[in-house]
């Protein structure tokens, strides 16, 4: 009788991936030294990692320094009884940043007396005229 199982082909051989067979480039020294390997300087990674984290910091410190004072503050707007975040430059006091917007607030404003309007309407009792 003949065996009708799946038969697999032999598994290939995987050589093992080190840090060598990776990248050979990187374990260079970045001069040749006529030293014992355990004595050398190897670049390293972390250089430009390190530069652009200074660099950022002192972005952010000229950013500050350029940047307007603002105010931040949660304010309950006395119209509509809605919840209004106010972010305020406090040098020229002018609003730099709310929300819901102005705008927003109007149009809640006008939607709320429309509806109060159509409530009032369909309450009135209807007179039939004979």
């Amino acid at each position: 009788m003949l065996d009708t199982g799946a038969a697999r082909p032999p598994s290939p051989t995987y050589t093992a991936i080190t840090p060598v067979t990776r990248a050979p480039e990187k374990n260079e020294p970045a001069a040749k030294s006529e030293l014992p390997e355990r004595e050398t300087v190897r670049p390293s990674g972390e250089t430009q990692n390190s530069r652009r984290a200074a660099d950022n910091e002192q972005a952010q410190q000229s950013a500050q320094r350029n940047s307007p004072q603002i105010e931040r503050r949660n304010v309950v707007d006395p119209k509509s009884n809605n919840l209004v975040y106010v972010a305020t430059n406090t040098d020229t006091g002018q609003v730099v940043r709310q929300i819901p917007s102005e705008t927003l607030l109007r149009l809640r404003a006008y939607s709320d007396t429309v509806e109060s309007q159509k409530a009032e309407e369909s309450s009135k009792p209807v007179q039939l005229v004979v």
